[in-house]
């Protein structure tokens, strides 16, 4: 049966700048890049699958990104909002929120709204990734 979750996956449009982004904005660590083609044709079935696969690594947690040449994937719209059907959102674990969020700011990352404390103890705000994706920054303090 089932142990535990073992990563994320998320279809790229250009894997170099998302890979840049997951290294240099959150700190990930590329682990794998591999090309596959038969073995994922047979797996998707789609004759003549061509997919780069790579593997970020965060602590015990991985990212793997896909970039298909074949067959082409189809446009995320960029207004896809939290509310909308699907994987809504990657999270991470701050510490230091409010100094993160000045970081990111700083390097011109989008947000989708305010960073507030959602609860107390409990800070978060999501911003847009490379792809588009919502990413969430999260601290929870210690409470007494």
């Amino acid at each position: 049966m089932f142990e535990r979750m073992d990563h994320v996956a998320m279809s790229v449009k250009d894997m170099d700048k998302a890979i840049a982004f997951y290294q240099d904005v959150v700190g990930m660590e590329k682990v794998f890049d591999r090309e596959f083609d038969t073995p994922m044709a047979r797996l998707i079935g789609v004759e003549g699958t061509r997919v780069r696969i790579v593997h970020m690594k965060f602590g015990d947690n991985v990212l793997e990104l896909f970039d298909y040449h074949y067959p082409k994937g189809r446009e995320l719209r960029p207004d896809h909002q939290q509310s909308d059907y699907g994987l809504i959102h990657i999270g991470f674990l701050v510490k230091d929120f409010w100094a993160t969020y000045q970081a990111l700011k700083d390097r011109g990352i989008e947000f989708l709204g305010e960073a507030l404390e959602i609860r107390p103890g409990v800070f978060v705000a999501y911003f847009r990734g490379v792809e588009y994706e919502v990413c969430e920054i999260r601290e929870i303090l210690p409470q007494d």
